[in-house]
């Protein structure tokens, strides 16, 4: 092989290797993010369930809400993992001591920030408290 066509080769395969680099950077997932949710504590799980139920019922998307046990929370606060990716060291203290007296926790995303007003009145006859809207850089209380 010669100089020229060793170059030639060599600038092809430098080519190949840029597009195939170009397209895995493309097909790469981006870095998880929190999502935004509000979540709530209920003195038991049949009045979380009751108020899922009807979230769901209002129209809002079943794969966006989620029922925990107290139990359930605390393994998950246990093992380094808060649930959702959405509680951070500020808010989960309170949300921790409220799993340890047994109580049930529900989140639900919302699909925009018009919703909220919707979600509290409609967890609030359930019994929700602490009904916060949790973003990614603040949180708003809904129900103290």
């Amino acid at each position: 092989m010669h100089n020229s066509e060793q170059s030639e080769t060599y600038e092809q395969f430098k080519e190949e290797e840029k597009q195939s680099s170009e397209r895995q950077e493309q097909s790469l997932p981006t870095a998880a993010f929190p999502r935004e949710y509000v979540l709530a504590v209920f003195i038991n799980l049949q009045d979380a369930r009751q108020a899922a139920d009807t979230l769901r019922a209002a129209g809002f998307d079943g794969q966006e809400i989620h029922v925990l046990e107290g139990n359930d929370f605390m393994e998950a606060i246990s093992q380094d993992q808060s649930p959702f990716n959405i509680i951070t060291s500020t808010h989960h203290d309170q949300y921790l001591a409220e799993m340890q007296r047994g109580r049930s926790f529900l989140a639900v995303r919302p699909a925009n920030l018009a919703q909220l007003e919707q979600i509290r009145d409609l967890l609030a006859p359930h019994g929700a408290y602490l009904a916060k809207y949790h973003d990614t850089w603040s949180q708003r209380v809904l129900i103290p």
